[in-house]
């Protein structure tokens, strides 16, 4: 099974590269590198059977505790989408048709 690399902590194990992309993505959002690891075997052909199908998430020591939070967060639903900054797509304008013809 995967190791740390020197410098980081095992932050969570979970079931499969889909369980473990949104906390990747949740954590690298919030500033926090994040890198996964698990059996090759697993992903290959989808099996979560004794171990195969685990992923291990790692941090960097440095930031263990605020990963830790945020996962704590997560699992008390206290996470929201940012809409900061964020403009709505307007629709795309079109030129009015003419029932004229040329």
């Amino acid at each position: 099974m995967a190791r740390p690399g020197e410098g980081e902590v095992e932050l969570v194990r979970v079931s499969g590269t889909m369980a473990a992309e949104p906390i990747l993505a949740a954590l690298r959002a919030n500033g926090i590198p994040a890198r996964a690891a698990g059996e090759a075997v697993g992903s290959v052909y989808g099996l979560t059977l004794d171990g195969l199908g685990e992923v291990v998430i790692f941090v960097p020591r440095e930031v263990e505790e605020a990963a830790r939070a945020l996962l704590a967060a997560a699992e008390r639903h206290e996470l929201e989408l940012a809409e900061e900054g964020v403009e709505p797509v307007p629709a795309p304008v079109t030129p009015a048709s003419s029932s004229e013809e040329p």
